[in-house]
């Protein structure tokens, strides 16, 4: 038997990621699976705002530059009958992934602090709107809002479960938070139900699932990797939708390289029989090899011919192997910065790349290279 290489395992700030970026794509089928009710109430012709620039400025600092997987929407909601005036929900979701014994106090903080922010300026307008006119005008009603919280658990224990925060003193002082909880080991009850599910979700969940039951069966997760990617050919999503869930299910279903092979040719198989065509573990493979031959040249030109030519071979190899991976050009200055890189930076790059979902993940893996270098300065 081929000695297999052991899989790296994924930190809980990359598991965390890859939820982020589903969030990011497709937020009204995360809402419908997962939060039926909350989905119901939202009027949907209306546009949705994605706020994630607010919520460093609203988490506990404590938690500054540490959360990754949770988001703050902005939406209408349905008017009930008699209702004269919108209301906005603010939704705050949280993908966890580990038990945290301050996780609630921290969705209070959220809370108010959400809360407080949107008072604040809805009240700005209420004053601007009285003081602007010479006399008073009648003004148009403001919207109501809401703060919402859902909450995912995609951890393994089964007694975690923080659906409230509360604090209780004498006289009858309390303050008290309840917000709803999904755990995703609690699919594992139905599983019939999940496979049947054609919310793109339900796969999301599946491979998940499969990925933290299997992590040290490496032969069941491969069958399990190939048989939820024949299921994803079955449901004939769009072509966008196909290709980001073979991203997420290769990212979280990782296997042994020698494995990966053997995944290789039974998905490329797959493609051929549904005549699709997606970047994905099979062509990641080759791409990596491709790197590491690419730096490795570069490293041997460099004790050939100067480290500066060896640099340059490097970063060139580099960035064709990253335009094939998001398909077409580079914005100029991520290449730019690409080809100034060190050799060991293009080194820790190669290590690193196949954990970027998108570009944007290439420049914060840039901008964090540019401070370590400010801050050693």
């Amino acid at each position: 038997m081929a000695n297999q290489e052991t899989p790296r395992k994924k930190t809980y700030r990359e598991t965390d990621s890859v939820w982020k970026d589903l969030l990011n794509r497709y937020f009204p089928d995360f809402l419908l699976f997962f939060f039926p009710k909350t989905y119901q109430i939202i009027h949907w012709e209306r546009d949705f705002e994605f706020l994630d620039t607010e919520l460093p400025k609203l988490s506990p600092q404590s938690e500054g530059g540490k959360r990754l997987a949770d988001k703050l929407v902005k939406v209408y909601r349905v008017r009930e009958e008699a209702e004269e005036e919108d209301t906005w929900l603010f939704i705050h979701i949280e993908i966890q992934s580990y038990p945290d014994p301050r996780f609630e106090e921290r969705i209070y903080i959220y809370h108010y602090r959400i809360f407080d922010r949107y008072y604040q300026r809805l009240r700005q307008k209420t004053s601007g709107a009285e003081t602007a006119q010479s006399e008073p005008k009648p003004v148009i009603p403001l919207p109501k809002y809401k703060v919402l919280h859902p909450v995912v658990l995609t951890g393994v224990s089964e007694s975690y479960l923080p659906n409230q925060y509360e604090v209780k003193e004498v006289d009858g002082n309390r303050s008290r938070l309840d917000y709803p909880v999904v755990k995703l080991i609690d699919y594992n009850k139905d599983w019939t139900k999940l496979e049947a599910e054609t919310n793109l979700f339900g796969l999301v969940v599946m491979a998940h699932l499969k990925a933290q039951e299997l992590k040290d069966k490496p032969y069941q997760l491969l069958d399990w990797k190939v048989r939820l990617v024949e299921i994803l050919y079955q449901r004939k999503y769009s072509k966008e939708q196909t290709r980001q869930l073979l991203r997420f299910i290769d990212w979280i279903m990782i296997l042994p390289k020698d494995l990966e092979l053997v995944a290789q040719e039974e998905l490329a198989r797959l493609e051929g029989e549904e005549k699709m065509a997606y970047i994905t573990s099979f062509e990641r493979i080759g791409i990596e090899k491709g790197m590491e031959k690419g730096l490795e040249k570069g490293l041997e030109k460099g004790l050939e011919k100067g480290l500066e030519k060896g640099r340059k071979a490097a970063s060139d190899m580099v960035l064709r192997l990253l335009k094939q991976k998001f398909g077409g050009e580079l914005p100029s200055e991520i290449e730019q910065q690409i080809t100034t890189l060190t050799l060991a930076q293009l080194d820790d790059l190669t290590i690193n790349w196949s954990s970027f979902s998108t570009s944007a993940d290439l420049e914060r893996w840039l901008r964090l290279q540019k401070e370590s270098i400010t801050t050693t300065i």
